[in-house]
């Protein structure tokens, strides 16, 4: 069964496209796949053997039979990871995935058609022009990051001038240094009605991940701890939902930072954060 899933291209190329799209008669799945019958009726006729596909004769269509649904959900799974790794082996070789929630790095393979911004040497910690233009022109943005990056707080003071919403998860060390210096513009984040700032007492697995509604961004370290300031950036649905997915578990273990209309005070999920002396 696995030589005739995979010793084919155009049997994987069948399966795939009957679990994404569903029942089909043949003249469709050639229109579909641009191969003419001589070439495909074979190939569909071993995947009728081994019963990973049926023939709905009332309807003239194959689709999937139950248990080839479960067996290519899982191989549709293995081939986004394979292209992914593909696509970028050097940079995926070097990274750290570790940090990643397993469930999360179980699904990588969502990470698809990502893209490889290389930051200059002298400008590591600053974002790349592409990221920076993409994020200017989102409607809403989702951030969660364990290092300090100045640049975030003149994006963000722009990106609210616009109206967009933003919600920007960090690490304690991080909102510390962004209180230190930058006190006036983090008060006016956090009291500003289209954000929500939220900090936990530990590790956020990457360094950085960026979501927005046009597209998805991560910077991670290399296996040796060390970062060069490469972004990778995707602009398809399925690593956007994967970016929002991780994001909401960021936000799910933090809490929420707010300042308290009565006192004028900076609280932090019902008690008050030391730095609330400074308001």
């Amino acid at each position: 069964m696995i030589k005739t899933i995979f010793l084919s291209e155009k049997r994987k190329n069948v399966l795939v496209l009957l679990l994404k799209e569903g029942p089909k008669n043949i003249e469709q799945i050639k229109e579909v796949l641009d191969v003419n019958s001589s070439a495909l009726m074979p190939q569909i006729k071993k995947l009728l053997k081994w019963d990973l596909v049926t023939y709905d004769t009332i309807e003239d269509v194959y689709k999937l039979s139950d248990m080839g649904v479960l067996i290519v959900e899982k191989i549709e799974e293995f081939l986004n990871i394979i292209n992914i790794y593909v696509e970028n082996h050097e940079y995926w070789e070097t990274r750290d995935l570790s940090e990643i929630p397993y469930h999360m790095r179980k699904r990588i393979g969502n990470l698809e058609h990502c893209e490889l911004l290389e930051a200059g040497r002298d400008c590591l910690f600053e974002f790349h022009p592409v990221f920076a233009e993409n994020v200017l022109a989102s409607n809403y943005i989702m951030m969660a990051s364990s290092t300090f990056q100045p640049q975030t707080v003149s994006i963000f003071s722009k990106v609210l001038q616009k109206n967009a919403k933003i919600s920007f998860v960090l690490t304690e060390q991080v909102f510390d240094k962004f209180f230190d210096d930058f006190p006036e513009q983090f008060k006016c984040f956090l009291s500003h009605k289209n954000m929500s700032v939220s900090m936990r007492d530990g590790h956020i697995g990457p360094l950085t991940l960026v979501v927005t509604d046009t597209f998805m961004a991560l910077w991670l370290f290399d296996k040796n701890g060390r970062f060069d300031g490469t972004t990778l950036i995707s602009y398809e649905d399925s690593a956007l939902k994967w970016g929002r997915e991780l994001f909401t578990y960021y936000s799910s273990i933090s809490n929420m930072v707010y300042i308290d209309p009565d006192s004028g005070k900076m609280e932090f999920t019902g008690y008050n954060i030391t730095k609330a002396s400074k308001f």
